[in-house]
């Protein structure tokens, strides 16, 4: 851990993590867009920064906003860093680990989905009593500005996917999902997967805890400059979503944390007709 502004007044609500690498280019305007809106937010909050061993100046272009004054809601920002590049999934599991938050949201560092959609997935988890709720870019009220090559890849993926018996959501990769604390604990601590396929290996788990996932459509935007590569990549993914569904075929193992399972939520008459 570099540093951190702000001093903690009450208990969080909400953690904000972005995973970050070689993002020097990108970075400086998603978290200025996520400072202004967290700290009008009708609840406290936090950013938790993770530099999985950026070789670029990522660190040093975001050190500091790390000594800003803390404005309204937002309470601090923190930065953590990976010595050596461990891959996203890594990254993500260490600001699981390191959030205080009640609620811990992740989001990309690109800005493909701002911070404010997180107003819908904290919608659903009042409603729904889902302990992990996912962001969404392939259900009805989405909102997708991408190109066409990657909406057909994105289709491919979802069938090979189904294939396997992983075909847990519409979109198991989007970057945006929102883990309620005990639940981020547990996967935190159980979870193995440092690359790209680690979204999977969270629903797994998440599935197998009985804590409820639920999938919520989003604004989002392709950005360039990423690293991920479609076609090698995906072809990697389907080959560790198969090693996934194997580790976990006979069970998650002992975890410390205790976890609640999903609530009941009395359905709404619309629901109960349907």
């Amino acid at each position: 851990m570099v540093a951190a502004w702000g001093m903690l007044e009450a208990d969080l609500h909400l953690s904000v993590i972005i995973p970050m690498y070689n993002e020097s280019a990108r970075v400086i305007p998603t978290l200025e867009d996520a400072v202004l809106w967290l700290h009008e937010a009708p609840w406290t909050s936090e950013i938790v920064l993770v530099d999985d061993g950026s070789k670029d100046a990522t660190v040093e272009r975001v050190t500091p906003k790390l000594f800003e004054k803390p404005i309204g809601a937002l309470q601090r920002v923190r930065l953590v860093r990976h010595e050596r590049n461990r891959g996203k999934g890594a990254a993500v599991r260490t600001g699981l680990a390191e959030a205080e938050g009640g609620w811990r949201l992740m989001m990309d560092a690109d800005n493909s989905t701002r911070v404010s959609e997180v107003v819908r997935l904290l919608a659903e988890a009042e409603r729904s009593g889902a302990g992990l709720v996912c962001g969404s870019r392939n259900v009805a009220d989405s909102d997708v500005v991408t190109r066409p090559s990657r909406k057909l890849m994105g289709s491919a993926f979802r069938m090979a996917l189904k294939g396997l018996g992983m075909g847990m959501l519409r979109d198991t990769q989007c970057g945006f999902k929102l883990y309620r604390a005990d639940v981020a604990a547990a996967i935190a601590e159980i979870a193995r997967e440092d690359r790209f396929a680690f979204d999977l290996e969270h629903l797994l788990i998440a599935d197998r805890l009985g804590v409820g996932v639920r999938e919520v459509g989003i604004s989002w935007t392709h950005r360039d400059g990423g690293t991920i590569r479609p076609v090698r990549d995906g072809l990697r993914m389907l080959r560790d979503a198969a090693r996934i569904r194997m580790r976990y075929a006979r069970g998650l193992p002992p975890v410390m944390v205790e976890v609640k399972p999903m609530r009941r939520v009395e359905k709404s008459p619309a629901e109960r007709v349907g």
